[in-house]
């Protein structure tokens, strides 16, 4: 059986645009993916981001859809059940059936079937979704099943008794309850934005949650049976009293700190609580979670050390995009008939589209000559662990890319762990992030041990657990290892990514420590690279040492302006230039350009506009091209608009 299991905010065609808000209630879709699953066995699994390289897009995953078919070698009209990861929100205009017919049509003009899909479609609760890509993708045969997030359907969380094929709702959290909304509640205080949860999670280790404890204690109250109340209006008047929001270009004072630490000790002392209580109501000793809440890796790591459980598994893929694999599995378990193979355990994340074959690799490479040169190198791994070692920072680039959240060793950017000096280097040159933001180690699986503490029965393999360093090691390994001593491990067995385990052990012999810096391959505007002309993109505008892709070791030349123009500019997916006039300070009228995106406006240039609202010819007479160049570029950086060789086509709508 083929089930393609997706999730995403749909657009109805236009027979159906009178029908959208009793389809589906438009709003918070995020993140959204397309996974295809083959007789139980997850196939291909790729998020849209990678694809429209809008970081969190919520979009329908059409390309995501066609990209899976082309990498199984599948035409869509090969599957026989799509799964959709929601049934379209909780208010009174909810109506499945539309929802299912709107979809429908949808897939069918979107991935150009002869005809309706309809009778394929369903449409699958989204906590359940969460449920089944942590408890199908387990391995595990009973688990008590935790998943919470902001809301989805209805509800923000659920708790569940797992065992075999039958699944008990024990508990659902309502939206007022969310523990995803209790953690949000802070980030404009702190000068964050929406998916920003992660960053207050690395800023926590920094502050006192005695602080503010009472502030958030105030706006809950834990009851018997693991139940508790939320009051999400009361926490917000207390942050309200604290003082203006910070700015986000501001340093983070002290009071940021303590409610970052305050926001963390209230989430682990409300999810302790619940799972405390159901722990021990069903004896069940292994538990499984999803949902974006438990991407808080804090969170994870201390549950792994509790002594609750004796096993873990959390979902590598926890937030929205997660919702396409648990809608795969139940698609599979429910309506495979004699055909419903039992779900194949998860073991890696490697499930997205490959590099090229070499000849076809360097060609593309060849493309961009002049801005860069490249070499074939008889062992890529030798050669980049002696980069690494003589403290080089360098893009890696190998096989099929992640799926999920964490780049694990095939859309890497790699650094020796040992200086401290490296951190903020690379937050500098690279990522150009918040300088407390920490770094995750990658480590063979047969020293892991040796370095950190590890929970017993817990697989670290997807960066999900924060665990300590171990003591004596926490000098040295100084880029990796957080103000409280801990680090996001992830643990690399050579069966699951063999070229990946290998460099780590040639670092290891020329070095002594078998433990490498592992950040995701992007800057601060882009989701991960997925392909050879993102991974190029990233490393000619940062301040990348070298690109190892393949078996490829990749320089960059000099930007100088005249390369940069001879590139074609072209505007980002959903950018467009708008054009007008203005009454300047002295009341006399000036022209203005800008370039419109979904959310933002920027101004630019007569002549970028003319550059990016031109053909080609002529673009090189713009003047002063020094300028023009400049403005290009930070443009580039910015990932607003795309500068590719001449004939290359950038991404674009379907």
């Amino acid at each position: 059986m083929i089930v393609m299991g997706l999730q995403g905010q749909p657009h109805p065609p236009r027979a159906y645009a009178g029908d959208l808000r009793g389809a589906w209630e438009c709003g918070w879709y995020h993140d959204s993916a397309a996974v295809l699953m083959i007789d139980g066995e997850v196939v291909a699994a790729i998020e849209e981001e990678r694809l429209t390289r809008r970081k969190h897009t919520g979009k329908l995953p059409l390309r995501a859809m066609r990209a899976c078919l082309e990498v199984a070698a599948c035409a869509a009209g090969d599957v026989d059940l799509f799964a959709f990861g929601e049934q379209g929100g909780s208010g009174k205009h909810r109506d499945p059936t539309i929802a299912a017919d709107a979809l429908a049509a949808i897939l069918q003009a979107g991935l150009g079937l002869m005809a309706s899909p309809r009778t394929r479609v369903k449409l699958f609760e989204h906590h359940l979704c969460h449920a089944l890509s942590a408890y199908a993708l387990s391995g595990y045969d009973e688990a008590l099943v935790f998943t919470a997030d902001g809301f989805g359907d209805g509800v923000s969380g659920y708790v569940i008794e797992a065992c075999g094929r039958r699944l008990e709702i024990l508990d659902q959290i309502a939206v007022p309850d969310s523990l995803g909304g209790l953690y949000q509640a802070a980030l404009p205080l702190l000068g964050f934005g929406a998916h920003d949860e992660f960053k207050m999670m690395g800023l926590a280790p920094y502050g006192n949650p005695v602080t503010y404890r009472q502030a958030y204690a105030s706006a809950y109250r834990l009851e018997a049976e693991g139940r508790y109340q939320l009051n999400r209006g009361v926490l917000l008047r207390h942050l309200a009293e604290l003082g203006p929001p910070r700015h986000p270009d501001d340093v983070f004072s002290t009071r940021d700190c303590d409610v970052a630490a305050a926001a963390q000790a209230a989430l682990e002392e409300i999810a302790f609580h619940v799972l405390r209580h159901y722990r021990n109501a069903t004896g069940l000793r292994a538990l499984c979670a999803a949902g974006g809440v438990m991407q808080n890796c804090a969170l994870n790591g201390r549950l792994a050390r509790s002594g609750l459980f004796d096993r873990i598994f959390v979902q590598p893929a926890a937030s929205d995009c997660g919702l396409a694999l648990g809608a795969a599995c139940l698609g599979q378990l429910q309506h495979g008939g004699e055909n419903a193979h039992a779900i194949t355990p998860q073991s890696h994340v490697f499930l997205g589209r490959p590099i090229p074959e070499e000849q076809a690799l360097a060609v593309q490479l060849q493309r961009w000559e002049g801005l860069l040169s490249f070499r074939r190198c008889d062992d890529i791994v030798q050669t980049a662990a002696q980069l690494l070692a003589a403290g080089q920072v360098l893009g890696w680039v190998q096989g099929r890319s992640e799926f999920g959240p964490r780049a694990l060793g095939n859309r890497s950017i790699l650094a020796d762990p040992r200086a401290a000096a490296n951190k903020d280097r690379i937050n500098a040159m690279v990522k150009k992030r918040e300088a407390f933001r920490p770094f995750a180690p990658a480590v063979r699986s047969e020293d892991a041990d040796r370095y950190f503490d590890l929970p017993q029965g817990t697989d670290c393999s997807f960066m999900t657990m924060v665990v300590p360093v171990r003591q004596e090691f926490q000098a040295a390994l100084g880029a990796v290892t957080h103000v409280d001593g801990t680090a996001r491990v992830q643990v690399v067995k050579r069966m699951h990514n063999t070229l990946f385990w290998q460099l780590l052990d040639a670092f290891g012999a020329l070095t002594g420590t078998p433990v490498l810096l592992n950040t995701s391959f992007n800057n601060n505007h882009e989701p991960i690279v997925d392909t050879v002309d993102d991974a190029v993109a990233c490393f000619l505008t940062t301040g990348l040492d070298a690109l190892a892709i393949g078996p490829f070791l990749v320089n960059k030349a000099e930007l100088s302006p005249q390369r940069l123009l001879a590139l074609q500019p072209v505007l980002c997916d959903e950018g467009c230039l708008s054009t007008g006039w203005a009454q300047a300070a002295d009341g006399a009228r000036e022209r203005f350009h800008v370039l419109l995106l979904a959310n933002r406006q920027i101004p630019i240039s007569a002549a970028a506009y003319q550059a990016l609202n031109a053909e080609r010819t002529g673009m090189q007479d713009c003047v002063p091209a020094g300028e023009l160049a400049a403005e290009l570029l930070s443009l580039w950086e910015q990932r607003v608009i795309h500068l590719r060789p001449a004939g290359l086509i950038p991404p674009s709508a379907p």
